[in-house]
């Protein structure tokens, strides 16, 4: 399965000298706990910053109205490419310690965004495919132990 089939395509992007106030105020108005920080096109990723990351930096006594977001990006973001499987992605976020990936295409240029959430989110339906399969299956298997003793005890049609 293609990354992009479960990946988040409208990704919230800021650039980096957007305040603490400013993100937050974002992230209120677009729903969402995470922002990508980009480059001015919007296209290529420079960090990301989190909900949990505007906490730190205000606990830390920055002034989010003046206090920017670049100063959190970290000096290497890590990504995932878009034609990289569900496995490469978690283990991934298990590398970096991460709940949140930019997706990046073949030329590095952002396209999506992949969370924690969305991995659960899709094994959680694939689950329930399964689940669903094998329930036809028993039920399959009861209709022909009901016909098997029906012919066994001579009461078939």
């Amino acid at each position: 399965m293609s990354l992009l089939a479960f990946t988040r395509k409208s990704v919230v992007t800021v650039q980096p000298e957007t305040t603490i106030l400013g993100a937050a105020r974002l992230m209120m108005e677009r729903c969402v706990g995470a922002l990508v920080i980009s480059d001015a096109s919007g296209e290529v990723a420079r960090g990301i910053v989190t909900d949990r990351d505007l906490l730190y930096m205000i606990s830390e006594g920055m002034d989010p109205k003046t206090a920017t977001v670049g100063c959190f990006a970290q000096p290497r973001l890590h990504t995932v490419r878009v034609d990289e499987s569900v496995t490469d992605v978690t283990a991934a976020m298990r590398k970096h310690g991460v709940r949140r990936l930019p997706v990046v295409d073949a030329e590095g240029r952002l396209v999506g965004l992949v969370s924690l959430d969305d991995i659960v989110a899709l094994l959680g339906r694939e689950l329930g495919d399964v689940a669903g399969s094998l329930s036809e299956e028993f039920e399959h298997e009861r209709r022909v132990e009901k016909l098997r003793a029906q012919i066994a005890g001579g009461t078939a049609q």
